[in-house]
């Protein structure tokens, strides 16, 4: 059985792919909206990478997360059911302490059908001057969300 340091590091490829426009996207919309709603991509087996997001169907446009990110991974389950998948992604914007620091971070949880689960964050902060800067991205095992695949033995 491999370590889960040593499946990351076999998987990275397809790890990166998922989550690089994960967290781009994030970025886009923290720096236009100050915020962004979770949203999610998947890899299929053929190797492309499909970003997805939820609308709510409200006539006022508005949205918050907790209403969202349920709405979204029932979203990602359908589209299991219709397509093979290798691997999942869900962002979210996340407050969080390490070590003693708080701090706010993109969050993307991945799932991997080889049985990697990951939680990679990548940190921020807002600037007086209305600016983000982001720090350096780090990666913890994670539980699953979805369960999109049996247990790997």
């Amino acid at each position: 059985m491999s370590s889960l340091a040593d499946l990351y590091a076999e998987l990275k490829a397809d790890v990166v792919a998922v989550a690089d426009p994960l967290f781009e996207h994030s970025q886009k919309r923290l720096q236009a909206k100050d915020d962004f709603l979770p949203h999610a991509a998947v890899l299929s087996a053929e190797g492309k990478v499909v970003l997805m997001g939820a609308m709510t169907g409200s006539r006022d446009g508005q949205a918050n997360a907790a209403h969202i990110l349920p709405m979204l991974l029932n979203g990602v389950r359908q589209v299991s059911r219709e397509k093979v998948l290798t691997a999942i992604g869900i962002a979210e914007n996340v407050s969080l302490t390490r070590g003693e620091m708080p701090m706010h971070a993109i969050k993307v949880l991945l799932e991997h059908e080889r049985g990697l689960t990951v939680a990679l964050f990548l940190p921020f902060h807002k600037a007086d001057s209305g600016e983000y800067f982001f720090g350096e991205a780090f990666v913890t095992p994670a539980p699953p969300a979805l369960n999109l695949w049996p247990p790997v033995p």
